[in-house]
């Protein structure tokens, strides 16, 4: 029987998909391990921390800026 590159002909075109333990489960069978999702979480808590730490220094930025405009108005 004719191979190409090590398998005989007929077996390129059985119906067996090499690849299928490698492709992604999805559905009801699909799992999300327990690390991925704490990984997950603490990548959330660090960009909300990053975000209401830039919200803070924004809003004092604000607040002392016009303090100092103000107190060069008034005076």
């Amino acid at each position: 029987m004719p191979t190409t590159s090590g398998k005989p002909i007929s077996r390129l075109f059985a119906k067996h998909d090499p690849l299928a333990k490698h492709r992604a489960v999805t559905g009801l069978g699909a799992r999300i391990r327990w690390w991925q999702r704490m990984a997950s979480l603490i990548g959330v808590v660090i960009i909300i921390g990053i975000m209401g730490i830039l919200l803070a220094a924004s809003v004092g930025v604000v607040v002392i800026g016009g303090r100092v405009l103000l107190d060069v108005l008034v005076s």
